[in-house]
């Protein structure tokens, strides 16, 4: 497999499995790397980004570089993936704390995470310039691993409607909507639009959920 080809983001990593991201010197330099990379991306592509882009753009050396992320640019993709699901992730939650209904929680799940991911300058490029390896990043089946992360990453706001199981595997449907609508566009959702992601939850999340009825928690 040459550099120029996205293996799975989560094929030998899990959240929370990448060394040196909890904190101190190594995390913060890991940091810098995988935003050095998305912004590099941004501008020129997976393809034409080399090691040294991403050194210089980090201000770290090359040796730096492959110190931190033995895999090259295919590991520093897999670490940015998930450092910008965790960002996106534990800024829906802290949103979602307050939303004291299961069409509200969903509806501004999807609709943040869709905007999240269109303002994306990254992604937007491989989306409009390199399609066949944003497909192999979005087509691979260990996107399961990365649906379960978010889903139990949701679990705790989705738990105040639902049960454990169910908590997951919406929180699973949620991210695949977001996924797929990210992968290929629907002309009838835009999902960016907050009217349009509430159709979509109440066409096809609702009917799925047997949510009981909300509890308030007495203020």
């Amino acid at each position: 497999m040459t550099e120029n080809s996205i293996q799975s983001p989560l094929a030998l990593v899990s959240l929370g499995d990448l060394p040196g991201t909890s904190g101190g010197q190594a995390g913060s330099a890991q940091a810098r790397v995988t935003s050095a990379l998305l912004r590099c991306v941004g501008r020129w592509g997976f393809s034409k980004t080399t090691i040294e882009d991403v050194a210089k753009e980090a201000g770290v050396s090359r040796a730096t570089v492959y110190r931190l992320f033995p895999g090259g640019k295919n590991a520093i993709m897999r670490a940015a993936v998930l450092g910008e699901v965790r960002s996106l992730l534990a800024v829906l939650t802290v949103e979602l704390a307050g939303v004291d209904q299961v069409e509200d929680c969903l509806t501004v799940a999807m609709n943040h995470a869709a905007q999240f991911l269109e303002q994306h300058q990254a992604l937007t490029f491989m989306r409009d310039h390199e399609s066949a390896l944003l497909d192999q990043l979005l087509s691979s089946e260990q996107l399961d691993l990365l649906f379960l992360t978010a889903a139990q990453i949701m679990k705790p706001v989705l738990l105040r409607f639902m049960d454990e199981a169910a908590a997951i595997a919406v929180g699973m449907w949620v991210a695949r909507l977001v996924v797929s609508y990210v992968s290929e566009p629907s002309a009838e959702f835009d999902l960016c639009k907050e009217q349009d992601s509430r159709r979509l939850v109440r066409m096809f999340l609702l009917p799925g959920i047997s949510a009981p009825p909300v509890k308030r928690q007495p203020s």
